[in-house]
């Protein structure tokens, strides 16, 4: 099975993130397809998807901005019937949702990016201390099959060697849940 982590806005395969979950997720198949503002999006997306339209079941762990990315996966998978065990860490969950408006994303980036207004069938990570995203909206009763785990922390997620327990468990739970 595939393990794909979508990064954030200005990260890379680097990620402290990704190198750590490699480490908690060792039985499975990794890699971290890498994007910039300018990618073209729907292209980008549609090749991720048929990288892995022949496995059943895929998890995806999603990074702030590629958290929301993750979540179009997801629903591309379930569109046809494909399961996806879904992580998002610090979702950027709708455009507005940012804090730092001075940061100016490109068009072509927020053009790409869906509001998401409860996101289902994911274990969702949000630090309490977010200085970057507005996440107060997320409503976690809303969130239908969903984990929201309120943790603290801050966007960046610097504890985050904290949660690979966590987020192995969720997908161990997953993994159970599908295979029966």
């Amino acid at each position: 099975m595939q393990f794909i982590y979508i990064h954030g806005y200005g990260s890379n395969r680097e990620s402290r993130k990704y190198v750590l979950l490699q480490t908690q997720l060792v039985a499975y198949q990794a890699r971290c397809p890498e994007w910039t503002p300018e990618t073209d999006f729907n292209t980008w997306l549609k090749a991720l998807y048929q990288s892995v339209e022949n496995e059943q079941t895929v998890v995806v762990v999603g990074d702030s901005t590629g958290a929301n990315f993750a979540y179009q996966l997801k629903e591309m998978r379930n569109a046809e019937g494909l399961d996806t065990i879904l992580v998002l860490l610090s979702p950027l969950l709708s455009y507005d949702h940012r804090l730092n408006k001075e940061l100016a994303f490109t068009a072509n980036l927020k053009n790409s990016l869906q509001d998401i207004v409860a996101p289902t069938e994911a274990l969702i990570l949000i630090g309490k201390q977010d200085e970057t995203l507005d996440l107060k909206e997320v409503n976690p009763y809303a969130c239908k099959n969903s984990e929201v785990v309120y943790i603290d922390d801050s966007h960046r997620l610097p504890l985050f060697e904290q949660y690979l327990g966590l987020i192995g468990d969720y997908v161990e739970r997953q993994c159970l849940i599908l295979s029966k």
